[in-house]
């Protein structure tokens, strides 16, 4: 699958591709009528010679249509540095290692670039000959590659470029044999047009290839310039990351501090390398042990979940059977409550049955005590009337003594016996206090207004019996 997908990006970047399909676009549309310029249809579609210096032109302009592409591409350069700032005294041969892997981080269109391939190339020498001090050299050997190959990527133009002046001549030398061939002397005047004819291919053909090349030789010259101006900024790149940046071991004179610091380092990097160990198997034991712990939590915790299910699935059954037995011992004492409610209930309508009959009787009793009343404030209003008459009378005493003979005489006539005579007591006592009399009914023995009276009583003086033993 990786051979396919690089067979295919090859073939995407070939100018024969492009070209060859741009070839066939423009003969198409002048084929279709679109390009109908009459110098395009003799330029390049007048002779089959003609036809392929086109397509030598066009196959040429897409190489390096494609090549300003790639150059433009790598120009897009990122400001940070690829490889990191350079730490405080530098870095040892032993982090080349580690630098590798930041150049995979790089930009898609940088990766097969100048910039990219260099430091890799780079970083892979000092790596395996550990001498930094040949970085130098090995910069200036890879900026003499990149020039070359820069200079041999425009082979196929340069081929190009070569092939269309020949293709020209070629064309030149077809027409001017065209004319030899046609000329007649003896019909000179018939064999003019074809004389002319080839002519025209030679010249037409020798033009047009001038003019091509030409072209391509400018386009060439403004890519090959701009390459070069790509190549100085990845030199510069270059120095900027890896110059300076490994530490030398440049020893001087003494031929032993060299290796006695390469034993140093060693045992400092077997030092790190331990105390890394160390740390891991730490970081390993801890691990193991959080996990651990982990676990013994999580198996204590559904532990602790199941029983605590169990407790409360226990408590809400008892809760439940408590609540049950309540609520029925609440709804049988509500039961008998609410019967002795009604018992009451019944009693009380009883006697509010009663006490209304008894309103009842009592309003009537009422109603004959107002009638009553009503009777005796008319009596009242009587005998005021008649104690208001008998006060107005001038003989009231005169009277009272001829109604006393006349009643006397009639009782002797009667002839009551002589031990049970009812005496008149007519003292002033009697008769002058008004107001008792006022209170008390009139009696019915007493005698209706004697015709002797100078005015007429309406009410006569209540005579109260008296027993005597003997006879007036």
């Amino acid at each position: 699958m990786n051979k396919l997908n690089g067979w295919f990006a090859r073939l995407l970047r070939s100018p024969l591709l492009w070209g060859g399909a741009i070839t066939a676009l423009y003969y198409g549309a002048i084929s279709a009528g679109i390009l109908n310029s009459a110098m395009l249809l003799r330029f390049t579609a007048g002779h089959s010679v003609e036809y392929i210096v086109t397509s030598f032109f066009f196959i040429g302009s897409a190489a390096l249509v494609l090549k300003a592409i790639e150059v433009g591409s790598q120009r897009r350069m990122p400001e940070l540095p690829l490889l990191g700032s350079v730490p405080q005294g530098g870095q040892t041969i032993d982090d080349v290692p580690d630098l590798l892997p930041l150049l995979a981080d790089t930009p898609q269109h940088l990766q097969k670039g100048f910039l990219v391939r260099r430091l890799r190339d780079l970083l892979e020498h000092v790596h395996r000959t550990g001498k930094p001090e040949t970085l130098d050299a090995e910069i200036k050997y890879l900026a003499d590659i990149d020039a070359m190959r820069a200079q041999h990527g425009y082979a196929f133009v340069r081929v190009i470029i070569w092939a269309i002046p020949i293709l020209g001549l070629l064309g030149t030398v077809i027409g001017i044999t065209s004319v030899f061939a046609h000329l007649d002397i003896k019909h000179f005047d018939a064999s003019l047009p074809m004389v002319l004819s080839g002519l025209q291919v030679a010249f037409d053909t020798t033009g047009l290839a001038l003019a091509m090349s030409m072209m391509l030789m400018f386009g060439q010259y403004f890519v090959d310039r701009t390459e070069q101006a790509l190549l100085a900024e990845v030199d510069a790149r270059v120095n900027s990351e890896l110059v300076g940046r490994f530490q030398s071991d440049d020893v001087g004179s003494d031929p032993q501090l060299g290796p006695m610091r390469r034993l140093v380092e060693t045992v400092v990097q077997a030092t790190e390398r331990l105390v890394s160990r160390q740390a891991e198997i730490w970081r390993g034991t801890i691990d193991v042990a959080e996990e651990r712990h982990r676990q013994l939590t999580t198996t204590s915790g559904k532990q602790l979940e199941s029983a605590l299910a169990g407790a409360l699935e226990q408590t809400l059954k008892t809760h439940a059977t408590t609540v049950v037995a309540g609520e029925r011992q609440l709804s049988e004492q509500n039961h008998r409550q609410w019967a002795g409610v009604q018992q009451a209930l019944v009693q009380t309508a009883e006697a509010t049955a009663r006490q209304h009959s008894e309103m009842a009787r009592q309003s009537e009793l009422l109603l004959k005590v107002v009638e009553a009343t009503g009777q005796i404030a008319g009596l009242e209003q009587t005998l005021n009337r008649n104690l208001t008459a008998l006060s107005t009378a001038r003989s009231f005493d005169e009277t009272l003594v001829a109604l006393s003979a006349a009643v006397q005489l009639l009782s002797a006539r009667l002839g009551q016996a002589a031990g049970d005579q009812r005496m008149v007591n007519l003292s002033a006592s009697a008769m002058g206090s008004s107001a008792p009399a006022a209170n008390t009914r009139p009696s019915p023995l007493a005698p209706s207004p004697s015709p002797l009276a100078p005015s007429p009583s309406p009410a006569a003086p209540t005579i109260k019996p008296r027993r005597t033993d003997k006879a007036a």
